[in-house]
């Protein structure tokens, strides 16, 4: 069984890789994460940085090594066992004592989720945060959502104000899937609120969709800087959170409004325009492609194409089973 010490250490490497120089702390106080973290000369924060003298110049890329027994007064080790606490958050594989307290830590951009697997990287590989294959695995929406909080997949991670995951009914008939965040949805947080999320609920509303009755989401979670078209990378890091959404959600429909989202849900490099006004199929659930929203502000023209394609959401929906 891995050391849960290591492993704390390689969760603090990969934050200094990205950027992060703060960990926001709950259940514990400072004082007391700084005994299990911290050497026994007390630091001015709990920023991670690489002590070690074969550190490369410039370079940060690890907390110095530390010992969670170890007394705060002392530098040499300790022989007593590690703190339960330390290993109940960092090694998912240990069941942690009824009576265990839990250190749970945040980064700013978000939480790293009870369970999370560290990652396995080659050394000097960027951080790319939870596996896939991992997140293909998480059981729940929730558990999906605790992760994209805090995720690292790509370059938006430090670029982002929020995470934008998604909300909604988890339950939904109809899921709505679009492109990425914009600029309010960035500062806020949720999907579709500004000029073009109105614009999507008189749309979904004349379709007989409130809002509150779908779930709603984006290809990517984080927003492009200057609302600039996602980038293939950027796709590939973010789409598993959106296919075990659908997963998860298990929408009797799919609306996807723009090209983005059509063309990864049905793996495919066609236009939206010609995509739009047919029935497609995604792993067996009818999805519906058209324009975006925010399209339709600059091309008034198709908004009668979008409501035609929602009425033909609306249709599939009714017919009988």
């Amino acid at each position: 069984m891995s050391d849960p010490r290591d492993l704390l250490r390689s969760y603090l490497r990969q934050r200094a890789e990205l950027g992060d120089d703060e960990l926001v702390l709950d259940r514990h106080t400072a004082g007391e994460v700084r005994d299990i973290l911290a050497p026994a000369a007390a630091r001015p924060s709990l920023r991670p940085v690489d002590a070690s003298p074969q550190a490369r110049p410039g370079t940060r890329t690890e907390a110095p090594a530390v010992r969670a027994d170890a007394p705060p007064a002392r530098r040499e080790p300790a022989p007593a066992a590690a703190d339960p606490s330390a290993s109940a958050r960092v090694d998912a594989s240990a069941p942690a004592p009824a009576d265990a307290s839990t250190i749970e830590t945040h980064v700013r951009a978000g939480a790293q989720p009870p369970g999370a697997t560290p990652m396995r990287q080659a050394p000097g590989a960027p951080a790319r945060g939870v596996s896939a294959e991992e997140i293909r695995a998480l059981p729940v929406l929730s558990a999906v959502r605790d992760v994209a909080l805090g995720c690292p997949r790509c370059g938006l991670a430090k670029t982002r104000m929020h995470v934008v995951f998604g909300e909604g009914n988890a339950h939904a008939d109809l899921m709505v899937v679009g492109e990425a965040p914009g600029e309010n949805e960035d500062r806020q947080g949720r999907p579709f609120v500004g000029k073009a999320g109105k614009l999507l609920d008189l749309l979904l509303m004349s379709a007989g969709f409130p809002r509150d009755s779908v779930y709603i989401c984006n290809v990517l979670k984080c927003r492009p800087p200057g609302n600039r078209n996602p980038l293939p990378d950027e796709v590939e890091a973010c789409s598993p959170y959106l296919l075990r959404q659908v997963e998860l959600v298990k929408p009797r429909i799919i609306v996807a409004f723009g090209t983005f989202a059509a063309q990864t849900l049905l793996g495919s490099d066609v236009s939206i325009g010609r995509l739009r006004g047919k029935l497609h199929q995604y792993q067996g659930i009818p999805l519906v492609p058209t324009y975006h929203p925010a399209a339709l502000l600059r091309n008034p023209g198709w908004v009668r194409a979008v409501w035609e394609d929602l009425q033909r959401a609306r249709a599939t929906l009714d017919r009988p089973s």
